[in-house]
């Protein structure tokens, strides 16, 4: 098994930090504070980076430095609207299906953590699980595209629905019942329940960040 470098580390650590909350300021985005915080030398630090900013989780600006990409109001919407539609979609159409042993273990293995979590109010796991389920749905469905858009938007996801939690205490456990019940209305084939019941559940999530 080939070794992590310090290129690797650094990026994986910094990419943790963002998406997790833990760096939330552009005050924290300096070589100094993050030579520090992961106590490495600057050089795997800027490469790290720059990958970051690539992959649009940082702005790199010619004598302004870094910054965190801004996530408007209305950006917010969008990207709700586009679940909505899709996610719908896919769950109404997985109803008509007869999901796969494995993929149905998978499915109990994930709400068994997503509950466990959930009863620990253990934010963070609780939304690796809840990131993990949506984009299962997708994989299950089997649509390369639908598959690559959510890809696509994976750490958007995740940092949206850590904030729905964050910003609404009680929401972590609502939210594992209605991933449940979902869960629960595609088995039983009822697709237009299982599809309205998505569409309310990320609408509830629009709602608490927009509003």
């Amino acid at each position: 098994m080939a070794s992590v470098t310090l290129k690797e580390k650094a990026y994986e650590q910094l990419r943790a930090y963002i998406l997790e909350g833990t760096i939330i300021s552009n005050e924290q985005l300096t070589e100094k504070y993050l030579v520090e915080l992961l106590q490495m030398s600057r050089t795997p630090i800027r490469s790290a980076l720059e990958k970051l900013a690539a992959e649009g989780l940082l702005n790199i600006a010619p004598n302004k430095g870094l910054s965190l990409p801004e996530l408007s109001l209305q950006r917010v919407a969008d990207f709700f609207d586009f679940r909505i539609a899709l996610e719908g979609h896919i769950v109404r159409k997985l109803s008509g299906r007869k999901l796969p042993p494995d993929e149905i273990a998978w499915f109990r293995a994930n709400l068994q953590i997503q509950e466990q979590t959930a009863a620990q109010h253990d934010y963070l796991k609780f939304t690796h699980a809840d990131s993990e389920y949506h984009r299962r749905l997708a994989l299950v469905y089997d649509n390369t595209e639908m598959v690559q858009m959510m890809d696509n938007l994976q750490d958007r996801l995740f940092q949206i629905a850590l904030k729905v939690l964050r910003k609404d205490t009680n929401r972590i456990e609502n939210s594992y019942r209605d991933h449940l019940e979902i869960f629960e209305l595609i088995l039983a084939g009822d697709a237009e329940e299982a599809s309205r019941r998505m569409v309310e559940h990320l609408e509830y999530g629009a709602r608490i960040l927009v509003l």
